[in-house]
């Protein structure tokens, strides 16, 4: 934890160079679509997530924003992509719709599935 910390602290002064080629591969690196089922456990929404290529693995968030941005690490994670590129990547490729988060939101609501595309990559 304190390292994560420092670290992030240091790239504060210390900027990381990025890569214009690296940052297209990574893009096209990650999945085009991906599936979330998920439902709601003790105050936390957990997910299962499955993507066009046949990957699965899970994640959770306590929050609905904070479930969309651990769905966008845990995608992050999976294929590889470092650190770095993730605010660059713009760190949430996937974005539910207004209805699907209003979903997440809606506590009365226990367990839904969002189908969610990759974003365009920005100029």
């Amino acid at each position: 934890m304190f390292i994560k910390v420092f670290e992030k602290f240091v790239r504060l002064f210390k900027p990381v160079e990025l890569y214009p080629e690296a940052l297209i591969a990574y893009f096209h690196r990650l999945p085009s679509q991906i599936s979330v089922s998920w439902f709601r456990d003790d105050g936390f929404i957990v997910g299962t997530i499955k993507t066009d290529d046949g990957a699965e693995f899970m994640t959770q968030g306590v929050s609905a924003r904070e479930f969309v941005e651990m769905v966008n690490e845990a995608v992050f994670v999976v294929y590889e992509i470092p650190e770095d590129y993730f605010d660059a990547l713009g760190a949430k490729k996937f974005v539910p719709t207004r209805e699907e988060f209003e979903k997440l939101n809606n506590a009365a609501i226990k367990k839904s599935t969002l189908q969610l595309d990759k974003l365009p990559m920005a100029a």
